[in-house]
């Protein structure tokens, strides 16, 4: 089997990537997060929490009788994330660096278990899910989000906001991950053995501001992994990048970013 590796930056790199990528998908996630029965006091777990930003929201809602624990599997991340609930006073967070497959977080203790943007980026999903399941108590609540890299536009089109998702998506499927996940979710979370299992689609767009950058970014990011594999040159990123920062200049075309399917359901 191959390794597993995120394609990405990750730490403080990828940090100011993923304020963005969360003023993008934080509203809908925190939306789902309370339609999924998020309460005070509850005991959560992000799994992939990434550089924290969601794991702290989630301490502020479950309150001190709460509790939250983010795990990443990236050390870098995990740095990230410590530093965050430090600076912002969130005494109820903490983080742990491990992996999705193997937690080793006490089993049934927790009364919900999140996961967003994690499981399209390893290889083996049904087992992350698996071990999340293990984690919940009795009745207690997944709620899982991720996407699908086939549905992200913009309007006027553009080739090489197309041929950005087709590069990245190529570079998915070399590291066994899989960017069209989203689609799948529901049937992989009722497969698992969750009951009332509920799902909805999200889809975010903009005209104006950072978010519109999000492409570029994601690519310039990805380019020494796309180089590696053979998928890119160093000048057709160049010129992808630089084609795609003129693309956001002015308020004349529609983007859409990535169609975000969400699941949740009861142990």
């Amino acid at each position: 089997m191959m390794s597993e590796r995120y394609v990405l930056a990750t730490g403080e790199e990828g940090a100011d990537r993923l304020r963005v990528v969360h003023s993008v998908h934080g509203p809908d996630t925190e939306a789902f997060l309370r339609r999924a029965g998020l309460a005070a006091g509850m005991r959560v777990a992000d799994i992939g929490c990434g550089a924290g930003i969601i794991s702290c929201w989630l301490a502020e809602q479950v309150g001190p009788e709460g509790a939250v624990v983010g795990l990443d599997v990236s050390a870098g991340q995990i740095e990230q994330a410590r530093k965050l609930a430090a600076e912002s006073g969130h005494s109820n967070a903490r983080f742990v660096n491990a992996s999705a497959y193997a937690t080793g977080l006490e089993r049934e203790s927790f009364d919900l278990v999140f996961s967003r943007f994690m499981l399209m980026h390893i290889q083996r999903p049904d087992q992350a899910i698996a071990e999340m399941r293990a984690l919940l108590k009795p009745g207690g609540i997944l709620a899982v989000e991720d996407g699908d890299f086939t549905s992200p536009f913009c309007y006027p089109p553009s080739a090489a906001f197309d041929r950005c998702f087709e590069l990245y998506r190529q570079l998915g499927e070399r590291h066994g991950a899989d960017f069209q996940i989203g689609r799948k979710l529901y049937g992989i979370v009722r497969s698992a053995g969750f009951r009332d299992v509920e799902a909805a689609l999200a889809q975010p767009a903009f005209v104006r501001g950072d978010a519109r950058r999000l492409p570029e970014w994601t690519l310039a990011e990805s380019a020494p992994a796309l180089i590696a594999a053979g998928l890119a040159t160093q000048a057709e990123i160049d010129a992808l990048v630089a084609e795609m920062a003129a693309l956001t200049v002015g308020e004349e075309r529609l983007f859409g970013m990535a169609q975000m399917t969400q699941v949740w359901g009861r142990k």
